[in-house]
This record gives structure tokens, sequence and C-alpha cells, in this order.
């Protein structure tokens, strides 16, 4: 029983943090948001940055 609670463990170590990864993606994604708004028209502006981001941390096994 404790080997398997050590099994789990050490995936969750394999997989990085999602606060770790895609940073430039998640920094030009934000900057973009924060001039452009995050409702209406400003969002559209960003979906290309948006999508980059997620399909970044899709690669790393996240879903968002």
């Amino acid at each position: 029983m404790v080997e398997t609670a050590s099994k789990d463990n050490t995936k969750n170590e394999d997989k990085p943090k999602p606060c770790c990864v895609c940073k430039p993606e998640k920094e030009v994604r934000d900057q973009c948001l924060l001039f452009n708004g995050t409702e209406g028209k400003g969002s559209e502006k960003c979906t290309e940055f948006i999508e980059k981001y997620k399909q970044c941390m899709k690669g790393y096994g996240f879903e968002i």
C-alpha cells in the first residue's frame, strides 16, 4: 500500500507544475489581454495568443 502511494508521488513529480511551463506564451497572452481587455473585441484580438498558450500547455499534459 505504501508502494502505491510512492508511485503516485513519482508520477506527479515527473510532470512539471503549470506555473513553470509555457512562460513566453503566457506572458504574450497576458500582455495582450491587459492592453485589450478580457471581454468583447479585446479578447478577440488575443485569440491567437490564447490558442498558442493552450496548445503549449496541452503539450505538457494540461487541459485548459
